[in-house]
């Protein structure tokens, strides 16, 4: 008997974690290239699912669910509506330790220099040791939907009102602030966080402009407007992309712009299709993802490698581990065709980055409104339904 309950035992956690590189914030790291080297193990299947929803009669309203999970050292740090924040063993699914903020959680928490930092509805910015205690808590003007990046030191966020800060990341003291001056009484939610390169953060405002910051002084390098309207703020990503001196980010004919990185001048244009997300899955390759459909091109030549369809409803949003290229999607189901009945489900397909073909697909029975992240082969979210996914090699 006990050699069977020590069975049952070992067989509730996952498959050993393989050592790859952590997912460590918002679209993987600093720059934002929302791409991990390392593989997912396809195919994959469900490791284990927790709601961490608040109960709801039937739950026939749920709400969206925008923070994306991270992944680092073996366990799983997420954010969510229900104004709870939780460290999860990766394997298991076992909460190591939690944290009620009192307000939504609606941006990815970022993970480094044995920190925990996230911000919340109501502008606080937090940052925890590892094992769950507060180290120290700064106080912005407005609610914080993006995630800091933690650099040397220092930790950067923006608040929705158009304002960057630069904080003391061992002590939370603020160093400095960037103020736009342009903010609206009344102004869309645009779900957008910095990226770091080389000294300089990015940052994309509501007033549609891209800035670059000095990241040590506060000083406007440069300004670019690529928006002129967020009157519809979509579902497109907000966050600049850096690498390899070019800036790269959504402007308001949804087409996706190539800044340069030192002057913010227009140095490429990709409008082929109407993008809600994108990914440089390589040294040349751009891959645009619009609402139902996916593009991939050579970004030297301009040639088209490959072109299809979403496979199931429209795009929520793309990344790629290895050498696959994941989409997440959502659909209507409505069951013997009653409208009273029907329910937002999501679709995850991972394809080719060579050639667009699929590798392997799942439905979930959740739409999916959150980034999906992946390490230590597999991959997690949070679906609208509060459910935190992780799924492993089969």
């Amino acid at each position: 008997m006990v050699l069977i309950s020590f069975a049952v035992l070992q067989g509730c956690a996952g498959k050993a974690l393989t050592s790859t590189e952590p997912w460590n914030t918002q679209l993987l790291g600093d720059a934002r290239t929302n791409r991990s080297q390392a593989g997912a193990g396809l195919p994959l299947a469900v490791s284990w699912d927790k709601d961490v929803s608040e109960f709801r009669l039937l739950r026939p309203f749920p709400k969206e669910e925008l923070s994306a999970p991270a992944l680092s050292g073996g366990l799983l740090y997420i954010g969510a509506t229900n104004d709870k924040f939780y460290a999860v063993d990766l394997r298991s699914g076992r909460v190591k330790w939690k944290y009620d903020a009192g307000h939504p959680l609606e941006a990815a928490p970022s993970i480094t220099e044995g920190m925990v930092c996230f911000g919340s509805s109501d502008g606080a910015m937090r940052c925890f040791d590892d094992a769950g205690k507060l180290l120290w808590q700064f106080q912005s003007r407005s609610e914080i939907l993006s995630s800091p990046v933690v650099k040397d030191g220092r930790l950067y966020f923006n608040s929705s009102d158009d304002r960057a800060y630069a904080l003391d990341a061992k002590t939370g003291e603020r160093l400095w602030t960037y103020n736009r001056g342009t903010f609206k009484s009344v102004s869309p939610r645009i779900y957008g966080s910095p990226a770091f390169s080389n000294g300089r953060l990015y940052f994309l405002f509501s007033d549609g402009v891209v800035v670059s910051i000095e990241a040590a002084t506060g000083r406007e390098v440069w300004s670019k407007k690529v928006v002129s309207d967020f009157s519809r703020a979509g579902k497109w990503r907000r966050t600049p992309l850096v690498e390899h001196g070019y800036v790269y980010v959504i402007d308001g004919n949804d087409a996706v712009l190539a800044l340069s990185e030192e002057s913010g001048e227009v140095k490429g244009i990709y409008n082929l299709l109407k993008a809600r997300d994108f990914i440089l899955p390589d040294a040349r390759t751009i891959v645009i993802a619009g609402e139902t459909q996916l593009v991939a091109t050579d970004r030297l030549s301009g040639a088209i490698l490959w072109k299809r369809d979403v496979s199931t409803g429209t795009l929520s949003s793309v990344f790629a581990s290895g050498e696959n290229l994941f989409v997440l999607s959502n659909f209507r189901k409505t069951p013997l065709g009653l409208d009273f009945l029907a329910s937002y489900r999501g679709n995850i397909e991972a394809m080719s980055i060579k050639d667009g073909t699929t590798a392997w697909t799942v439905r979930l029975d959740s739409s999916i409104s959150a980034n999906a992240s992946s390490a230590y082969s597999r991959v997690a979210l949070l679906t609208d339904k509060g459910e935190i996914t992780v799924f492993e090699p089969k």
